[in-house]
């Protein structure tokens, strides 16, 4: 009789914590902070950049280097909060944590640490995901942090580029008509837009700026914030001076690190249906470079990453 009364009393308690969470909530698996590197990026798991003056330089690739030596080069880089870049659109990077990144309703979580300064923005959208099924991947569901952009008519859901592989044989090295670009036709894109243009190589970089162990050409996938805030402030030709003053809150490489705007609250993740969702906590942070556009000879918006820092741990 008595083990009849604490089966009940054990059906009881299943019932009423089954009725007690949302619908919408997403638990996580709760491992707690007891690694040595509690602030730290402890694994990436992609590493994949987009065409860039900085792709092949930051890390440097290496004659023989695969995807996963770069995703090696990368976590070394950000263990240490060294710059990473992601190149221009859509390239990304995936990373992991020692432990479960909580979520205490209403506080910031966390904050993707990047180079922006006053007037200069490279905003990145930010992903996050739960290891829901427990096998240590990020092969769950991602949800993106809604920012200021998010429901701004100038927002692209689902934006495309493929950007093509050039021959660097065939690569101009001068253009004596162009003080700033030495070609001004260096690697070919097109959008799921109806457009397509190039991505220039300026004097500063001389590094092949496609991806070289990526093949021989790259799509990628994700939403666009408009690039109507990059302006050149300059009357001189000679002489432009480009400013991408910051988006108001909720990306990376957007803010200066130590501003709240530059901080993330995982109370503003959405599903792919632009729905809210309940995270109790999340595993993995994914960055793209959110703008296809390029600032005269300052080169492309390409989001630049240095590690990740978790608001909840003192």
């Amino acid at each position: 009789m008595k083990r009849k009364f604490l089966l009940a009393g054990m059906m009881l308690t299943l019932i009423i914590s089954s009725c007690s969470k949302s619908k919408d909530e997403v638990v996580t698996p709760d491992p707690e902070p007891t690694g040595p590197f509690l602030n730290k990026v402890t694994k990436v798991f992609e590493y994949f950049p987009a065409p860039g003056q900085f792709t092949n330089g930051l890390p440097v690739w290496k004659t023989g280097d695969d995807a996963k030596k770069m995703a090696d080069y990368a976590l070394t880089a950000l263990a240490k909060e060294d710059m990473i870049s992601l190149g221009g659109f859509g390239g990304f990077v995936v990373m992991g944590f020692d432990h479960t990144i909580k979520n205490v309703p209403g506080e910031y979580s966390f904050i993707v640490l990047g180079n922006a300064f006053n007037n200069f923005a490279e905003p990145g959208v930010i992903s996050v995901s739960v290891d829901a099924n427990k096998n240590g991947l990020p092969d769950d569901e991602w949800y993106e942090i809604a920012g200021s952009e998010y429901n701004s008519s100038k927002t692209i859901k689902n934006y495309q580029i493929t950007y093509y592989k050039p021959d660097e044989n065939k690569v101009r090295t001068t253009d004596p008509a162009d003080p700033y670009t030495s070609d001004n036709t260096y690697i070919k894109w097109k959008d799921n837009q109806g457009q397509s243009g190039y991505i220039s190589r300026n004097t500063f970089h001389d590094q092949p700026y496609y991806p070289q162990w990526k093949g021989d050409s790259i799509t990628f996938t994700g939403t666009r914030l408009t690039d109507s805030n990059i302006k050149n402030t300059s009357s001189d030709p000679e002489s432009p001076y480009f400013v991408c003053p910051a988006f108001s809150w909720g990306y990376a490489d957007n803010a200066l690190n130590d501003d709240n705007d530059a901080k993330i609250k995982l109370d503003w993740a959405v599903d792919k249906k632009g729905t809210p969702v309940k995270l109790t906590g999340i595993n993995f942070i994914k960055v793209h470079t959110s703008q296809r556009a390029e600032a005269g000879w300052l080169g492309e918006i390409s989001t630049e990453v240095l590690g990740v820092r978790d608001l909840n741990l003192k």
